[in-house]
């Protein structure tokens, strides 16, 4: 009876588990391996072959048999299925992956609108595409694409608005009961930017608040803004934390927030103000009218009205003391 090669590829994660002495269930992925065997002798088969490599995954040897024939089709021959002799063959790791990780990651949000393609990345390294309703876990990195976006509600009822080609790492989000002493919420902005709205943990005063862009850290007690890493005046494009070049763009629309460097707060900002921040020569510069690519149109209606606001005009010169303040130090 002549063996056939299947024709359709098994899947890198294999849809069955096996319970552990502990009662904790196990996953197991095939990747790539740097291990070949370049000479197949001429009596030796497969199965003799994966019993040899796999002594520790017995139970799995079948897998493993036609993942290594699906990554090889030149070792065997068609016909007969055989090691070709001499022919190298490339061989597999098995991955285990228990499923405690899965279920102890910890829940931080959900995804409620979502546009174009945005993928979350965990702390493994595995990324997945986003959906509607989709779950986000501390520690995720949220990247959206050249035309994605998405907002994603925390479990305090925080927004994260992410914008287009931005990327934000939850690194730490934790509630407490009461969102006080032990909450915390630490953000890191890597690329582009968003619009977000704070929470309960940033209004409690107990708790831990930090949104971090490698230019300035943001704190704040209650407030919305936009924030964004581009170049002094093009928000158009996004720039990423490492950018040599790039400035972070902040508008506030409602609340306070502050600013901070390596020595701590260095200057406070309300709703209706703007500024540019660069981190080289750490100097703010206020501008009524931010640069293009910074608010979209909902966030610019709003910015304009607080303009307007007669209250919001008198309180516009701080950034020429707080510029001066920098250059100071």
């Amino acid at each position: 009876m002549l063996f056939k090669v299947p024709l359709v590829a098994i899947a890198l994660l294999l849809l069955f588990s096996t319970p552990s002495w502990s009662g904790e269930k196990v996953q197991y992925e095939f990747i790539e391996s740097s291990r070949s065997i370049l000479r197949a002798g001429p009596g030796q088969s497969l199965s003799m072959l994966v019993q040899e490599m796999y002594p520790g995954h017995k139970k799995l040897w079948p897998q493993i048999e036609q993942e290594i024939r699906r990554r090889n089709p030149q070792a065997f021959n068609q016909y007969s299925g055989k090691i070709i002799p001499g022919r190298r063959i490339k061989l597999i790791t098995v991955k285990v992956i228990r499923d405690s990780y899965i279920v102890h990651q910890k829940v931080v949000g959900q995804v409620e609108e979502i546009k174009g393609t945005v993928e979350a990345t965990d702390t493994r390294g595995s990324t997945r595409t986003l959906q509607a309703k989709s779950e986000v876990y501390e520690g995720d990195r949220i990247s959206s694409g050249p035309k994605g976006t998405v907002r994603i509600v925390m479990v305090d009822e925080a927004e994260f608005h992410l914008k287009v080609d931005s990327s934000v790492r939850l690194t730490e989000y934790r509630l407490k009961s009461g969102f006080d002493k032990g909450s915390k919420s630490i953000i890191d902005l890597i690329k582009g930017g968003l619009r977000t709205l704070t929470g309960a943990i940033a209004a409690n005063p107990l708790a831990v608040y930090r949104f971090q862009t490698g230019v300035m850290t943001i704190g704040v007690r209650g407030t919305d803004y936009v924030v964004k890493l581009c170049q002094i005046n093009d928000c158009i494009h996004s720039s990423g934390r490492n950018d040599s070049q790039a400035s972070l763009h902040v508008a506030v629309l409602d609340g306070l927030i502050t600013l901070q460097d390596e020595e701590g707060v260095v200057g406070e900002m309300i709703m209706g103000q703007y500024a540019i921040v660069n981190q080289s020569e750490k100097v703010m510069v206020d501008d009524a009218r931010p640069v293009a690519g910074l608010l979209n149109a909902q966030e610019q209606r709003i910015f304009e009205k607080l303009q307007t606001s007669p209250e919001q005009k008198d309180s516009l010169t701080w950034p020429w003391l707080l510029g001066g303040a920098l250059l100071g130090l």
